[in-house]
Order: C-alpha cells, then sequence, then structure tokens
C-alpha cells in the first residue's frame, strides 16, 4: 500500500510540477508578445477623445490611443483624468485577444490641506497576464489599493475599452 501511494503521489507531483512550470512558460510567452508589440514601429497609432466615444464627461477629460497592424489592434490605452487623479488601463491583444492588461490608478498629492496638481502618485497597480481570455483564466498581481476607481480585474471590467478601441478604429 505504501509503494502505491508513493507512487501516486509522484505522479500527482510531476503533474503540479508540470502546471506550475507551464504558467511560468505562459508568463515568458505573453511578456515575449508584449515586448514585441512595443518594438514594432510598423503598427499605426490613433488618438481618439474619450468624451467623445463615450458620451461621459469628467474633470480632466480623457483620451483613447489604439495601435493596430493592418488588420488588428495589438494595443489600447486608455486614460481618464477625474478630480482626484488618473485611471490608466494598458491592454496588449495577440490575435485580437487580450494577453496583458496593466491597469494603474494614480492619485493628486496633497500640499496645504489642498491637492497638488503638479503631482500624481500611483496608489494602485494591477498586472493581469491573461492566460485564457475566454475563460477569464489568468494571473493577477496588485500593488496597493483603489482608491477612487472600482473593478476586481475580471475580463468584464475590460471588454467595453476593447469594443470602443475597436468601434472607433472602425469608422
Amino acid at each position: 500500500v505504501v509503494h502505491h501511494m508513493r507512487k501516486s503521489l509522484a505522479i500527482i507531483l510531476t503533474l503540479l510540477g508540470f502546471l506550475a512550470f507551464g504558467q511560468e512558460n505562459n508568463l515568458e510567452r505573453i511578456d515575449n508578445a508584449v515586448n514585441s508589440i512595443e518594438l514594432d514601429s510598423t503598427l499605426v497609432l490613433t488618438e481618439f477623445d474619450w468624451t467623445k466615444l463615450t458620451g461621459i464627461t469628467t474633470d480632466g477629460g480623457g483620451i483613447l490611443k489604439v495601435w493596430r497592424n493592418d488588420n488588428q489592434i495589438c494595443k489600447v490605452v486608455q486614460e481618464i483624468g477625474l478630480s482626484y487623479g488618473r485611471v490608466k488601463t494598458v491592454i496588449f491583444l495577440s490575435n485580437g485577444l487580450p494577453i496583458k492588461i496593466i491597469e494603474t490608478e494614480e492619485n493628486f498629492g496633497h500640499k496645504n490641506d489642498e491637492l497638488d496638481y503638479g503631482k500624481l502618485n500611483e496608489v494602485f497597480k494591477a498586472t493581469i497576464h491573461v492566460y485564457d481570455w475566454e475563460n477569464d483564466e489568468s494571473k493577477i498581481e496588485r500593488v496597493g489599493k483603489r482608491v477612487m476607481s472600482e473593478g476586481d480585474c475580471s475580463n468584464f471590467d475590460y471588454e467595453p475599452i476593447i469594443e470602443r478601441a475597436e468601434k472607433a478604429t472602425s469608422e
């Protein structure tokens, strides 16, 4: 019985090893794909006024930047200015599906009990490596705490940004 259990345990540990290694492999693959997007000088950048696209007015306005090759979007940056700071979302896509998302919230500093608009402090950052967009499988690293922004870093939070980018660049 002990020999049998030992054998089962060895098999389980081997499988776990593959899974863990698989994730590391995924991270590397994703980061390599992101690097090649960042280095691709052939991508065409288009900028849009976020307020015009959404009909939502914010204190600091907003901008949507879309990088694309001939047929698909490779990178989207959405920056929304708010009275307390800025929320920025960067989405990298491969074959039309997100592979990495970085979301940051920055708040204005304070000086003499007033907002210091010259200084932005990062209060929250989420880095999401998407393993499987369709099944919402990803590795999420969070640093800091959201102060004013909302969301739980699920696909649901980012789908509207991608749809907005697709709609804006197809018009």
